[in-house]
C-alpha cells in the first residue's frame, strides 16, 4: 500500500508536470503570435497530468504483480505491452471526457478531440513513454526499498545472533562456577564442616542475586560488585583472612552497564589461579574509574602471578569473558593481562564503552 503522503506528493509532481506543459504550449502560441489560447492548454494540459495520476494504479499493480528480475523477458514484455495499451486506452478516453465536461461547465463551447481512429494511437505514441519511465522508475524505488529491507533484516539477524551468544557464553560461565564452587566446599567438608555448610549458605545467597539478574544481559557496576562480593563470602569461609578484598569505585561510575557476570568470573580466576592457599594469602583489588568514553576496570591480585618462561593459556572463565566482550563491544572493548608492579602477582584491565542505565523517575 502506498502511504496517503506518497499520493499527496505524487499529486503535487503531476501538477507541476501538468503546468510545465502548460507554459510551453502557451508561451509557443504566444511566440506564434496567437493569442487568448491560456484556458484551451490549460484544461488541456492539467486534465492530461491528473488522469494520467488516476491511471497510476494499473502501472503498480503490473509492476508489483510481474516484478523485474523474477519474470520471464517474453512474460514481462508481453505484459506490459498490453498494460501501455490499457493505460492508454483509459488515459485517452478520460482526458476526452472530461474536457469536454469541463469545457461546458467553463461556457468554452464544445471540445473537439478530433478523430479518435488517429486520436487513440497518437497518444498510444507519447503514453507509452510515459507508461516507461514510470516503470523504470517503480523497479528503481522497488529495488531500493527491497534492499533496504534485506540490510534491516540482515542486521537484525545480527544483532539476535550477538544475543544469543552473548546469553550462551554467559550460561556457560554458570556450571563453571558451580563446579569450582561445589569443589572449594567439597575440599574443607571434612576437616571444617561449619565452614562447608557457611559457604553452601553463601552460595544459595548468590544463586537467588545470580538468578534475579538472569533475564538481564547487562547489569549496573553496583549490582555486579554486590555479586561479586556475595561470591568472595563464599570463598572466604574456606580461606578465612588469606583472602582480602578491596573495591574503589569512581563516584558517578557505579551505574555504568556491563555485561552481566563480568567481575565475578574474573575474581573467581585470581582466587583459583593466583594462590589464595600460600601462606600469606592473597588479596585482590577492584578498581573502576571513568576513561573518557569508557569504563576501565583493573582486577589485580597479589598471588603467585604468571609463569615465569611459559605460555599463558586462557581458561574457560577468562576465555568466556573475552569472547562477550568481542560480541558485544567488538574493537571498542579490550581486555588484558600482564604481570603485577615488580612482577608480583597479576593485573587484568578491561575497558569497554562507558554506557549508563537510565535513571527512574
Amino acid at each position: 500500500m502506498i502511504a496517503r503522503r506518497h499520493w499527496l506528493a505524487l499529486l503535487g509532481l503531476f501538477t507541476i508536470i501538468g503546468l510545465l506543459g502548460f507554459s510551453y504550449r502557451y508561451l509557443d502560441d504566444l511566440a506564434r503570435g496567437y493569442w487568448n489560447t491560456y484556458e484551451v492548454h490549460f484544461v488541456e494540459e492539467m486534465t492530461g497530468a491528473y488522469t494520467a495520476a488516476v491511471m497510476l494504479p494499473i502501472v503498480f499493480f503490473l509492476t508489483k504483480r510481474f516484478p523485474w528480475g523474477r519474470t520471464g523477458w517474453s512474460v514481462l514484455a508481453a505484459v506490459h505491452l498490453c498494460g501501455a495499451v490499457l493505460y492508454s486506452a483509459l488515459h485517452t478516453t478520460l482526458m476526452d471526457l472530461t474536457r469536454i465536461a469541463i469545457f461546458a461547465v467553463l461556457g468554452l463551447g464544445h471540445y473537439d478531440y478530433g478523430s479518435m481512429t488517429f486520436r487513440y494511437p497518437m497518444e498510444f505514441s507519447h503514453d507509452l513513454l510515459d507508461y516507461c519511465v514510470v516503470i523504470g522508475i517503480l523497479t528503481i524505488w522497488n529495488r531500493m526499498r527491497a534492499e533496504q529491507r534485506s540490510a534491516l533484516d540482515a542486521a537484525q539477524l545480527r544483532a539476535e545472533l550477538v544475543e544469543t551468544r552473548l546469553a550462551n557464553l554467559r550460561l556457560q560461565l554458570h556450571p563453571h562456577f558451580l563446579f569450582n564452587s561445589l569443589n572449594a566446599i567439597s575440599a574443607v567438608m571434612y576437616e571444617d564442616p561449619r565452614a562447608a555448610d557457611t559457604m553452601l549458605v553463601r552460595l544459595s545467597d548468590y544463586l537467588r542475586l545470580t538468578l534475579d539478574a538472569s533475564d538481564r544481559l547487562e547489569t549496573e557496576i553496583e549490582d555486579e560488585l554486590r555479586m561479586t562480593s556475595s561470591y568472595v563470602e563464599i570463598m572466604r569461609a574456606r580461606f578465612e583472612q588469606r583472602l582480602r578484598l578491596h573495591v574503589s569505585c569512581e563516584a558517578g561510575a557505579e551505574r555504568a552497564l556491563v555485561p552481566s557476570l563480568l567481575l565475578q568470573p574474573l575474581v573467581e580466576n585470581a582466587i583459583l589461579h593466583g594462590g589464595a592457599d600460600v601462606a600469606d594469602g592473597i588479596g585482590i583489588d577492584v578498581l573502576i574509574r571513568r576513561d573518557g568514553e569508557h569504563l576501565a576496570i583493573a582486577i589485580v591480585d597479589t598471588g603467585a602471578g604468571l609463569p615465569e618462561g611459559e605460555a599463558f593459556v586462557e581458561g574457560r572463565g577468562l576465555g568466556a569473558t573475552r569472547s562477550r566482550l568481542e560480541q558485544r563491544y567488538g574493537s571498542e572493548a579490550e581486555l588484558g593481562i600482564a604481570r603485577g608492579i615488580a612482577g608480583i602477582g597479576t593485573r587484568v584491565d578491561v575497558r569497554l564503552p562507558l554506557r549508563r542505565a537510565p535513571v527512574a523517575r
